[in-house]
């Protein structure tokens, strides 16, 4: 009968010599993520150091095909941010807004932390670490750091460059408890006494006030809406013609650096 094939990540017999010099060289056959089986030696001081390091070399070697992108499990973090932002533009999925978004995130919150380790060495416990301390700060900021390291982690997973993605296992953030603010009707009083005043003012350059701030902030405390769904409001939105008037959120303003205002 024909031998039976060594696993793929499994590697055949040890066998040791004594080179001229000394020193022992422990040797055996690894077979690699492609299918072939490849020699892998280490040389140590004596018989059962070098047998020892040659396990050690054996456990760290990458199971998975480097790729075409050249990344692997030794491959840094930041080359990691590199590529998946690549990734997405290449998919094309997201819209700007959102893209733009997520690399934000990952510069101003992720990336420092993570700046001196390699894929290898992120871990459940790394990632578990990072999310809880800056949950300490900010629970919205950890909580926006938790999407974007799962997504580039879980590309790194998708392209077979380490074999699980470590946040999957992170522990759960919790929202910490809050009490809603609600303006009083002295303060509501105060807001509209200050707006007044400020439209009222002697203007001596520059634009004159119009009268729109009092109106926006009007309509934001009686529809809860945010200035830029308040400012993407249409003619076609509101409906005044009834007993109780109603206008129909449907959009939104968007600033994008280099680009124009729009609706």
């Amino acid at each position: 009968m024909a031998r039976p094939r060594t696993p793929i990540g499994a590697f055949g017999v040890v066998s040791t010599r004594r080179t001229d010099g000394g020193r022992c060289v422990a040797r055996t056959r690894y077979r690699d993520w492609d299918g072939k089986s490849r020699h892998v030696q280490v040389t140590g001081a004596t018989r059962p150091t070098a047998e020892r390091e040659l396990k050690k070399k054996l456990s760290e070697r990458d199971l998975f095909n480097p790729g075409f992108s050249g990344m692997s499990a030794d491959s840094s973090f930041p080359a990691l941010v590199s590529y998946w932002l690549e990734d997405m533009d290449l998919e094309d999925r997201l819209s700007r807004t959102t893209r733009l978004l997520y690399e934000r995130n990952m510069r101003t919150l992720v990336l420092s932390f993570f700046k001196e380790v390699t894929l290898r060495e992120i871990g459940v416990a790394r990632c578990d670490y990072f999310l809880k301390q800056l949950a300490k700060k900010s629970y919205n900021r950890a909580r926006q750091a938790r999407v974007v390291l799962r997504l580039a982690l879980g590309l790194t997973v998708r392209h077979e460059i380490i074999p699980r993605n470590p946040m999957d296992h992170v522990s759960r953030l919790r929202r910490p408890t809050r009490t809603p603010d609600v303006f009083t009707w002295g303060e509501l009083e105060a807001i509209r006494t200050g707006i007044s005043a400020w439209e009222q003012r002697p203007i001596k350059a520059g634009p004159k006030p119009d009268g729109q701030l009092g109106q926006i902030v009007e309509v934001m405390l009686g529809t809860s809406a945010r200035i830029g769904e308040f400012l993407a409001i249409r003619v076609g939105d509101l409906d005044l013609a009834v007993p109780i008037p109603s206008v129909r959120i449907s959009g939104t303003i968007i600033s994008r650096k280099g680009e124009p205002t729009h609706r």
